[in-house]
């Protein structure tokens, strides 16, 4: 070997190790910031909700008061309104990795006032882009400069993948998901390496104390037969117009409220709220806010889709109704421009349509075949609404087992397929 080529794989070398180190100390950064964060947030949200009755329509001036409060938090700052997930995207696509900490901030306190009293909507989002700001920032404080190759632009994919870690147990598909979500089609290991490091640490360290996840299921092992394709099939065709529908309801409820308007922002918000809390509550209160109880008690028993609705109506028809109170009600909360997420309510839409389904094809009272085709409808309608097909079959696969990761697949790429050009996130991606 001459002399030339051993510099050369020398210095290779060096880099490599200096890129390792970068990454490693960027992941120690985000992970305990982002578990911190999580677990504080969905402490004080639960004492608080403790605190307030669920059981009477005073839940729906709850809602109220904390809508207006999250309206006049958000005057500090109007970046810090919305789902978060789009200003993490301009961020770190866009300005190499600049993210304000104030919008960072702010978002914290807006939704924390939005989700703390039953205002409808996910944690990944909102939660995800104020820890990918703090993080960008902490590590600008002695990295200032921004770009693609820059340590602040790794440090807010670490953020992001840290905090969907943290929430889901998923380490590998959070990584891919911090990074799929900003650029599938040119995903580089420059990217997905600190992504699932970061994601990595932070899902040991909830592990190790047993924090609270978004999806905290007791899996057992199933046996996918032939026979359970068509409603497979069937499952996945429906997370893809599910996801299109959804895209399209949220795109004209954000029209019609105006969200980008700076006047009305705290009758916008209260209207909303209303609204959507009072229909939830009206049709099922286990799906209020962020909706974890209920998704777990779906998982558990599908028959927890008649809420309020009674025995004497159909399963299915009722599953059917669900996927449409809880759609219309995180839509207009969003739309309205209020602080919270889409991830946790897409999944709990996606378990839905795996719920109808399984009610459809007569497989409800088997618990395998009723969470294949839950865990399938997860999949699709993550992987059609959000367009992360990689993430949405990787992460599906990481929580329900392995074994679920054909149907899992199966219907992320379908429903990523017919509605790869259209996401949720282009309503305000394109403002």
């Amino acid at each position: 070997m001459s002399s030339r080529l051993k510099d050369k794989v020398q210095k290779e070398f060096l880099q490599s190790l200096q890129y390792l180190g970068s990454w490693t100390l960027v992941a120690l950064v985000s992970a305990p910031i982002a578990v911190v964060t999580v677990s504080l947030f969905l402490t004080a949200i639960t004492w608080v909700k403790a605190q307030l009755p669920v059981s009477s329509p005073m839940i729906i001036l709850i809602a109220v008061i904390g809508a207006a409060a999250a309206a006049l938090v958000s005057r500090i700052d109007p970046r810090s309104r919305g789902e978060g997930i789009p200003s993490y995207i301009r961020g770190v696509r866009d300005d190499g990795g600049y993210l304000s900490f104030k919008a960072s901030a702010v978002k914290l306190f807006s939704s924390f006032a939005t989700l703390a009293t039953w205002g409808n909507g996910g944690l990944v989002g909102p939660l995800g882009r104020v820890v990918a700001g703090f993080t960008s920032n902490l590590i600008g404080l002695f990295r200032a400069e921004t770009g693609g190759r820059s340590l602040r632009r790794t440090a807010a994919i670490c953020g992001l993948s840290s905090i969907v870690a943290a929430l889901t147990g998923a380490p590998i598909g959070s990584g891919v998901f911090a990074v799929e979500i900003i650029q599938k089609r040119n995903m580089g290991y420059s990217d997905l390496f600190p992504a699932v490091l970061s994601a990595s640490i932070a899902g040991f360290i909830s592990r190790y104390f047993s924090y609270n996840r978004l999806f905290d299921l007791k899996i057992s092992e199933y046996s996918i037969e032939l026979r359970i394709l068509p409603a497979l099939l069937v499952t996945a065709l429906l997370a893809a117009l599910g996801g299109r529908a959804f895209e399209m309801f949220y795109g004209r409820a954000s029209k019609v409220m105006k969200r980008d308007r700076r006047k009305g922002v705290e009758l916008r918000f209260i209207a909303a709220a209303a609204i959507a809390v009072g229909i939830t509550w009206l049709a099922n209160p286990n799906m209020l806010g962020t909706g974890r109880d209920f998704l777990h008690k779906l998982f558990q028993d599908p028959s927890a889709v008649t809420g309020r609705l009674g025995t004497g109506i159909p399963l299915a028809i009722a599953a059917l109704l669900m996927i449409l109170v809880r759609g219309v009600s995180v839509g207009l909360t969003v739309g309205s421009g209020q602080s919270a997420g889409f991830f946790g309510p897409l999944a709990q839409i996606g378990m839905l349509i795996g719920t109808f389904t399984a009610f459809l094809f007569g497989y409800a009272g088997n618990s395998g075949d009723l969470h294949i085709l839950q865990a399938a409808g997860l999949a699709g309608l993550i992987a059609s609404s959000l367009n992360v097909p990689l993430a949405a079959a990787i992460i599906v696969s990481e929580v329900f087992g392995p074994q679920l990761g054909f149907p899992a697949a199966i219907a992320a790429i379908l429903g990523f397929q017919l509605n790869r050009h259209h996401t949720v996130y282009d309503v305000t991606l394109e403002e």
